[in-house]
């Protein structure tokens, strides 16, 4: 399976980032929900959104429908989808630094009381390096800077593995107007959704206000972009071929409309995949000949010169 990388944010303001580092761990609030979740693991999206939900309304009473919905997300992506050897990055912006490390355990509940910090679900974690706040992208600080508590960062994967290994000396990652290179294809789609015309029936999944859907991370993998359709009826599972073979695109997309499907999609919602590649293919057409639900887009590069001064 496929490293992620998520943040998390340690209390209001960060205020908590220390003693986690200092004490090897992440954590997360919600002190009311006082259940060990543990056996609540391993379980789909939808069921344990079924198991916990009570538990959740009950500590939280008069909340939402779409606050309840929030916070068992939050819930089940820190018991459920980070995984061992996932890194992690906790930033205290108030220091001016970030810590990064790797997940070193399975998810935990803290049962005595800590003084240092109160929340109680919990992971261990071996740290690596703390990166000042000054030498990550404008784009990595954008996404650190949401207000979720735990949230995935694997679009920068990239820049954080070079901030990892040292590698500073690198191109500063900017948002893109204009792209030349298939590799900037996701974030050139994500950054011009409203340009775009799958913008007049989608938009890219959000959550807090914060774009969820680039990168969207799941037990059998990442999905490029995840989408939802503007009348709540429609899912669409974006994947852009990149090199991939025409049998493992369609394989990925077939795997991730199945989990959505299972997992997300409320009775009466439909789901579909879209495969976005540069070049039309006979085997991928063939291959997409008798799939309903699956479709293909081609894209094209254009360059503009200007006279020189």
């Amino acid at each position: 399976m496929e490293k992620n990388y998520w943040a998390l944010h340690m209390g209001e303001n960060n205020k908590y980032a220390d003693t986690a580092y200092e004490n090897n761990f992440i954590s997360i609030g919600w002190k009311e929900i006082d259940k060990d979740l543990i056996n609540f693991r391993n379980l789909s999206n939808r069921q344990f959104r079924e198991k916990i939900n009570s538990f959740v309304r009950k500590a939280y009473p008069n909340r939402s429908n779409n606050a309840y919905g929030q916070i068992i997300g939050q819930l089940y992506r820190f018991s459920n989808l980070i995984k061992i050897g996932d890194v992690v990055l906790v930033p205290h912006t108030q220091e001016g630094k970030i810590y990064i490390g790797v997940i070193d355990s399975d998810y935990f509940y803290q049962v005595e009381a800590d003084t240092k910090c109160p929340f109680q679900h919990r992971r261990k974690v071996k740290w690596s390096k703390v990166i000042n706040y000054n030498d990550i992208s404008q784009g990595l600080k954008n996404s650190l800077g949401a207000i979720m508590t735990t949230f995935s960062v694997s679009d920068h994967e990239d820049e954080i593995e070079e901030l990892l290994s040292g590698d500073t000396e690198r191109l500063s990652t900017e948002e893109y107007k204009e792209f030349g290179l298939e590799s900037h294809l996701e974030e050139f789609l994500v950054s011009n959704w409203d340009k775009l015309n799958l913008n007049k029936k989608y938009s890219i999944l959000k959550e807090e206000g914060k774009t969820i859907g680039q990168q969207y991370v799941t037990p059998i993998g990442r999905i490029d972009i995840l989408a939802k359709g503007n009348d709540n009826k429609e899912w669409l599972i974006i994947e852009l071929k990149k090199g991939k073979s025409d049998d493992q695109v369609v394989g990925q997309v077939l795997r991730y409309v199945g989990w959505i499907e299972e997992n997300l999609a409320e009775e009466g919602e439909t789901v579909r995949g879209l495969i976005i590649t540069k070049d039309r293919d006979d085997k991928l057409l063939y291959a997409l000949k008798t799939l309903k639900n699956v479709s293909l887009m081609t894209y094209i590069v254009r360059f503009d010169l200007e006279e020189g001064c």
